[in-house]
Protein backbone atom coordinates (compact mmCIF):
# COMPACT_ATOMS: atom_id res chain seq x y z
CA UNK A 1 0.00 0.00 0.00
CA UNK A 2 1.49 3.33 -1.03
CA UNK A 3 0.98 5.97 1.61
CA UNK A 4 0.20 9.54 0.58
CA UNK A 5 3.24 11.56 1.60
CA UNK A 6 2.23 14.92 0.21
CA UNK A 7 1.19 16.46 3.57
CA UNK A 8 4.72 16.44 4.97
CA UNK A 9 6.10 17.86 1.73
CA UNK A 10 3.46 20.58 1.40
CA UNK A 11 3.74 21.69 5.04
CA UNK A 12 7.53 21.73 4.95
CA UNK A 13 7.63 23.51 1.61
CA UNK A 14 5.06 26.09 2.72
CA UNK A 15 7.05 26.67 5.91
CA UNK A 16 10.27 27.08 3.91
CA UNK A 17 8.68 29.52 1.48
CA UNK A 18 7.15 31.60 4.28
CA UNK A 19 10.52 31.64 6.11
CA UNK A 20 12.14 32.75 2.84
CA UNK A 21 9.53 35.50 2.42
CA UNK A 22 10.29 36.63 5.98
CA UNK A 23 13.98 36.81 5.03
CA UNK A 24 13.16 38.83 1.91
CA UNK A 25 11.06 41.22 3.98
CA UNK A 26 14.00 41.61 6.38
CA UNK A 27 16.29 42.29 3.43
CA UNK A 28 13.91 44.88 1.97
CA UNK A 29 13.64 46.47 5.40
CA UNK A 30 17.43 46.59 5.62
CA UNK A 31 18.02 48.00 2.13
CA UNK A 32 14.99 50.24 1.80
CA UNK A 33 14.86 51.48 5.31
CA UNK A 34 11.64 52.04 7.23
CA UNK A 35 10.23 55.40 8.23
CA UNK A 36 10.80 56.10 11.93
CA UNK A 37 7.04 56.33 12.56
CA UNK A 38 6.40 52.82 11.14
CA UNK A 39 9.48 51.08 12.55
CA UNK A 40 8.39 48.61 15.28
CA UNK A 41 12.04 48.22 16.26
CA UNK A 42 12.69 51.95 16.73
CA UNK A 43 13.26 51.51 20.45
CA UNK A 44 15.77 48.74 19.80
CA UNK A 45 17.49 50.95 17.21
CA UNK A 46 17.79 53.75 19.77
CA UNK A 47 19.16 51.42 22.45
CA UNK A 48 21.68 49.65 20.17
CA UNK A 49 22.77 52.60 18.12
CA UNK A 50 22.57 52.86 14.34
CA UNK A 51 25.77 50.95 13.54
CA UNK A 52 25.03 47.98 15.84
CA UNK A 53 21.40 47.90 14.75
CA UNK A 54 22.45 47.75 11.05
CA UNK A 55 24.70 44.78 11.85
CA UNK A 56 21.80 43.14 13.68
CA UNK A 57 19.53 43.66 10.66
CA UNK A 58 22.09 42.10 8.30
CA UNK A 59 22.39 38.97 10.48
CA UNK A 60 18.60 38.86 10.76
CA UNK A 61 18.11 39.01 6.99
CA UNK A 62 20.87 36.47 6.25
CA UNK A 63 19.46 34.05 8.83
CA UNK A 64 15.96 34.35 7.36
CA UNK A 65 17.10 33.92 3.76
CA UNK A 66 19.48 31.04 4.41
CA UNK A 67 17.14 29.05 6.64
CA UNK A 68 14.24 29.64 4.22
CA UNK A 69 16.30 28.35 1.29
CA UNK A 70 17.56 25.39 3.34
CA UNK A 71 14.09 24.34 4.52
CA UNK A 72 12.73 24.66 0.96
CA UNK A 73 15.54 22.55 -0.52
CA UNK A 74 15.26 19.95 2.23
CA UNK A 75 11.52 19.73 1.55
CA UNK A 76 12.26 18.88 -2.07
CA UNK A 77 14.75 16.23 -0.93
CA UNK A 78 12.00 14.79 1.25
CA UNK A 79 9.79 14.51 -1.82
CA UNK A 80 12.48 13.11 -4.14
CA UNK A 81 14.04 10.65 -1.69
CA UNK A 82 11.33 9.43 0.68
CA UNK A 83 13.48 6.52 1.92
CA UNK A 84 15.48 9.09 3.91
CA UNK A 85 12.41 10.86 5.27
CA UNK A 86 13.51 10.48 8.89
CA UNK A 87 16.78 12.29 8.14
CA UNK A 88 15.06 14.98 6.05
CA UNK A 89 12.39 15.45 8.75
CA UNK A 90 15.03 16.00 11.43
CA UNK A 91 16.85 18.49 9.19
CA UNK A 92 13.61 20.36 8.45
CA UNK A 93 12.79 20.63 12.16
CA UNK A 94 16.29 21.88 13.05
CA UNK A 95 16.41 24.37 10.17
CA UNK A 96 12.89 25.61 10.90
CA UNK A 97 13.76 26.12 14.56
CA UNK A 98 16.93 27.98 13.56
CA UNK A 99 14.84 30.29 11.39
CA UNK A 100 13.72 32.07 14.56
CA UNK A 101 17.05 33.91 14.28
CA UNK A 102 15.65 35.54 11.14
CA UNK A 103 12.05 36.18 12.14
CA UNK A 104 11.06 32.53 11.61
CA UNK A 105 8.86 33.36 8.67
CA UNK A 106 6.63 35.47 10.89
CA UNK A 107 6.71 32.49 13.30
CA UNK A 108 4.04 30.86 11.12
CA UNK A 109 6.62 29.50 8.65
CA UNK A 110 8.68 28.05 11.45
CA UNK A 111 5.66 26.27 12.92
CA UNK A 112 4.65 24.83 9.53
CA UNK A 113 8.17 23.59 8.92
CA UNK A 114 8.36 21.92 12.32
CA UNK A 115 4.99 20.23 11.82
CA UNK A 116 5.98 19.02 8.33
CA UNK A 117 9.28 17.67 9.64
CA UNK A 118 7.54 15.89 12.51
CA UNK A 119 5.09 14.24 10.12
CA UNK A 120 8.02 13.11 7.95
CA UNK A 121 9.70 11.49 10.96
CA UNK A 122 6.49 9.79 12.08
CA UNK A 123 5.77 8.44 8.61
CA UNK A 124 9.35 7.31 8.07
CA UNK A 125 8.65 4.26 10.17
CA UNK A 126 6.33 2.92 7.48
CA UNK A 127 9.16 3.16 4.93
CA UNK A 128 11.71 1.34 7.03
CA UNK A 129 12.00 -2.20 5.86
CA UNK A 130 13.05 -4.94 8.16
CA UNK A 131 15.93 -6.66 6.53
CA UNK A 132 15.38 -10.32 6.97
CA UNK A 133 18.13 -12.77 6.42
CA UNK A 134 17.37 -15.06 3.52
CA UNK A 135 15.99 -18.35 4.66
CA UNK A 136 18.51 -21.07 4.36
CA UNK A 137 17.37 -24.52 3.37
CA UNK A 138 17.45 -27.04 6.14
CA UNK A 139 20.53 -29.17 6.15
CA UNK A 140 19.65 -32.77 5.54
CA UNK A 141 22.26 -35.32 6.46
CA UNK A 142 22.37 -38.29 4.16
CA UNK A 143 24.51 -41.24 4.98
CA UNK A 144 25.75 -43.13 2.01
CA UNK A 145 26.71 -46.61 2.82
CA UNK A 146 29.45 -48.31 0.97
CA UNK A 147 28.18 -50.98 -1.41
CA UNK A 148 29.72 -53.65 0.81
CA UNK A 149 27.48 -52.56 3.69
CA UNK A 150 24.37 -52.65 1.50
CA UNK A 151 24.88 -56.30 0.62
CA UNK A 152 24.75 -55.57 -3.07
CA UNK A 153 25.69 -58.20 -5.55
CA UNK A 154 27.65 -57.25 -8.67
CA UNK A 155 27.49 -59.55 -11.67
CA UNK A 156 29.75 -59.72 -14.68
CA UNK A 157 27.59 -59.54 -17.76
CA UNK A 158 30.01 -61.60 -19.85
CA UNK A 159 30.53 -64.63 -17.67
CA UNK A 160 27.66 -64.22 -15.19
CA UNK A 161 29.94 -64.48 -12.12
CA UNK A 162 28.79 -62.68 -8.92
CA UNK A 163 30.96 -60.39 -6.75
CA UNK A 164 30.39 -58.69 -3.37
CA UNK A 165 31.98 -55.34 -4.25
CA UNK A 166 32.46 -53.02 -7.15
CA UNK A 167 36.23 -53.35 -6.76
CA UNK A 168 36.14 -57.14 -7.10
CA UNK A 169 34.08 -56.80 -10.28
CA UNK A 170 36.50 -54.24 -11.75
CA UNK A 171 39.50 -56.49 -11.04
CA UNK A 172 37.73 -59.45 -12.58
CA UNK A 173 36.82 -57.53 -15.74
CA UNK A 174 40.38 -56.21 -16.14
CA UNK A 175 41.96 -59.63 -15.51
CA UNK A 176 39.60 -61.84 -17.43
CA UNK A 177 38.09 -59.77 -20.20
CA UNK A 178 40.40 -56.85 -21.07
CA UNK A 179 43.87 -58.45 -20.91
CA UNK A 180 42.94 -61.13 -23.42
Amino acid sequence: MVENRSAQFILSLAGGIIILIGGIVSLIWLVGGVPQSFDPLADLRNIMGEQEFRSFQIRYAVAGLSSGIAVTLTSFMLKMRPQGSKRWGIMIIVLSAMSILGMGGFIFGMVLGIIGGAIAIIRSRSLETVKEEPKRPEVVKVEVQAPEKLNMIYRCSSCNVEFKSDEELKRHVIRMHIDH
